[in-house]
């Protein structure tokens, strides 16, 4: 896919594309917080929960059409995850999800027909995290 590529073929492609990154991700950084695990606990079950929701709350589309409306619904999540911080059943935790709620709002959005590469977006996806997953793929933190 080249820069030059636009309309709406294109676009559901990007948005596929940011989409799988985004449960791939997930579904690794949970694979991985859970290894070991043979006895879950409903507090060890609401963590994982909580922290899935987060890291989907957390991703963007990384070639938006409208600049500006994609800065209003980063915002939005951000706002959610402040929300979603008080539900953190500990403290590291709830630190971690407002620091991420944090690095979204100074997230910079670049618009349609900028320069932006899919490295430099996951580059700035696990930046954004980097908090959140130290504590959500923490196994010390489940016990």
């Amino acid at each position: 896919m080249t820069p030059k590529e636009s309309g709406p073929v294109a676009r559901r492609r990007r948005e596929r594309a940011g989409a799988v990154v985004a449960a791939v991700i997930t579904a690794a950084a949970l694979t991985v917080g859970l290894a070991g695990c043979h006895d879950v606990s409903a507090k060890t079950a609401d963590r994982v929960e909580l922290c899935a929701k987060i890291v989907g709350k957390t991703f963007t589309n990384p070639f938006p059409d409208d600049a500006e409306k994609t800065k209003r619904d980063i915002r939005k999540r951000a706002d959610e995850l402040d929300e979603m911080a008080k539900e953190a059943p500990d403290e590291k935790l709830r630190q971690a999800i407002e620091s991420t709620a944090e690095k979204m709002r100074s997230a910079e959005v670049k618009g349609k027909g900028t320069s932006r590469t899919v490295l430099g977006y996951i580059s700035e996806q696990n930046d954004r995290l980097k908090d959140l997953r130290r504590t959500c793929l923490n196994r010390d933190d489940y016990k």
